[in-house]
């Protein structure tokens, strides 16, 4: 009966140190993967701002940042698949409808319909994204480093509410309500 209790016992061991493995792999990659997110979405905000200082207008700029902003905005698909193996918990379905109509807006609208990638509402969506990538990306990192700043928490809470209304009359103007 002892040796029965022991094996359980070493079982459980087991199972608990293959969770904790798997736990810290997936957190390494999760921290990683927010941190490069992050440093993506302040390249295109340094980039804006560049070029914006530099041009005096917003005409051309989405052709100047669109190589990145496509890479940064695809590679996002990789949430989807984040949901789906289980390192987080957030529905597959929401998660891929959100990063399916950024792209969507970025590859098959903004990019395809040349005329309107200097509309101010395309710049809106590209400061908006900009903004909530850079304090979501952080807030995640952070998170998951268990050193959460205050600074991060407000302005996640607040950056949310300011750019939810933005957002909202953004997609309005391009044509594409949300």
């Amino acid at each position: 009966m002892a040796s029965s209790e022991e094996d359980g016992t070493v079982e459980e061991k087991e199972n608990n140190n293959k969770k904790r493995t798997k736990s810290s792999l997936a957190t390494a990659w999760l921290t990683f993967y927010n941190i490069a997110m992050t440093a993506g979405w302040l390249v295109l905000a340094i980039a804006m701002i560049r070029f914006y200082i530099t041009k005096g207008t917003h005409k051309g700029l989405y052709r100047s940042i669109a190589r990145t902003l496509k890479f940064f905005q695809t590679f996002a698909l990789v949430e989807v698949g984040h949901c789906a193996i289980g390192i987080v918990r957030t529905s597959v379905i929401v998660t891929g409808v959100q990063v399916c109509s950024r792209i969507f807006m970025v590859w098959f609208i903004t990019n395809s319909i040349r005329p309107i990638q200097n509309e101010e509402s395309v710049i809106l969506f590209l400061v908006v994204w900009t903004m909530t990538e850079i304090t979501r990306y952080s807030y995640y990192t952070f998170n998951l480093l268990h050193h959460l700043p205050f600074f991060i928490k407000w302005a996640r809470l607040r950056c949310f509410t300011l750019v939810g209304g933005m957002s909202l009359n953004c997609h309005y103007r391009v044509g594409h309500c949300v």
